[in-house]
């Protein structure tokens, strides 16, 4: 049953990704009857301006979302095929590493107008760290950011199970320091840097702050102060819960089975990484996420606190994977992004508007 409901979910993640330019539609007289989800605007001030997140109601089993998503009663506010902004530069494809025949990029949101040395956030796309892309898919969020007065980069690393951990991790690595040396050329700021993702990229965002200020082999070189905090949404955090050490892709990912040698499961997982001295950490996850368990944030949350390391968590009751593409749990994973980085990484812009 695991695995059966790991395999609507990625069958509702391709539908709500194509069906918001593909709807089906069915005439009905003379009125026009729309199918699958539809996309709402933010109100992006008025949302900031709120004293508290917006309300949600948590919904009873998995089903109900499908159902609410399928009859537009759950509407999208993320759109995946989002068009950039006219006042904000992009530069595409910019390689950051050669390894093995493969040039590694990055690409980097930037306003027009705005030439000054900004913080940096590092979007970290997600795929089980098998699959996912640096592209297209995050324009709204950078987009969102940029708006903010930040500088934007979005970058790929190398994928399981061709590349097992911690390679990805050494290639986050060399695109930050790379970042660090270009910094003036692309309008940031390299003594600020928050890294945010979704599930796997989740969990590599919390790592690389959590790890920097450590000893191992794959963060050297970083400067661990230049980290303001992390966000991660629905991040994988623990992998010697019994959920995640028998997932497929985790195997792929780390290239044994845990009970054959247990090593790199508990140093590929975040809560192994927390020390009094790591920045401050958003964490947001619902409990009905039947791809990442929601015990994943539970358990480094609770590692958190007992380090005394600052940390936001927002878990969100009765909602599932990728739950901030919809409305309301969209527009209240963004203030309560917007609050954290008031907190821990204001823009000037932010501090202006104070």
């Amino acid at each position: 049953m695991k695995r059966l409901s790991k395999a609507m979910l990625a069958v509702l993640i391709l539908i709500t990704t194509s069906c918001v330019q593909q709807k089906e539609k069915e005439l009905e007289g003379d009125r026009q009857r729309v199918y699958g989800p539809r996309i709402i605007p933010i109100d992006y001030d008025s949302l900031y301006q709120l004293k508290e997140p917006p309300d949600y109601q948590p919904l009873a089993m998995y089903g109900n979302f499908l159902f609410g998503v399928a009859n537009q009663q759950i509407p999208m506010v993320y759109d995946t095929k989002y068009q950039l902004h006219n006042d904000i530069q992009k530069y595409t494809d910019i390689i950051y590493k050669e390894s093995q025949n493969m040039s590694l990029a990055l690409d980097i949101y930037t306003g027009k107008s705005d030439k000054s040395p900004n913080p940096l956030i590092l979007i970290i796309h997600g795929g089980y760290w098998k699959a996912g892309d640096k592209g297209a898919f995050y324009t709204q969020r950078a987009m969102e950011f940029v708006e903010l007065g930040y500088t934007v980069a979005s970058i790929n690393y190398r994928l399981s199970p061709e590349y097992k951990f911690p390679v990805n991790i050494e290639d986050l690595r060399d695109g930050i320091i790379f970042l660090t040396e270009h910094a003036k050329e692309f309008n940031i700021d390299p003594s600020q840097i928050m890294t945010y993702g979704i599930s796997a990229g989740g969990h590599l965002a919390a790592f690389i702050a959590l790890s920097a200020n450590s000893d191992r082999e794959y963060v050297k070189g970083l400067n661990p102060s230049a980290f303001k905090g992390a966000i991660s949404m629905y991040g994988i955090h623990d992998m010697s819960l019994t959920i995640q050490r028998e997932h497929p892709f985790n195997e792929l990912y780390i290239g044994t089975s845990y009970e054959l040698d247990s090593t790199n499961y508990i140093d590929a997982s975040t809560t192994q990484h927390v020390d009094v001295d790591d920045p401050p950490i958003l964490l947001i996850h619902g409990t009905l996420d039947g791809s990442v368990s929601v015990k994943n944030s539970d358990n480094l949350a609770k590692v958190l606190a007992s380090k005394k390391v600052p940390y936001v968590y927002d878990r969100i009751e009765g909602w599932p994977h990728v739950m901030d593409f919809f409305s309301p749990i969209g527009e209240r994973s963004l203030w309560q992004i917007h609050k954290f980085l008031e907190d821990h990484m204001p823009s000037e812009e932010m501090k202006n508007k104070k």
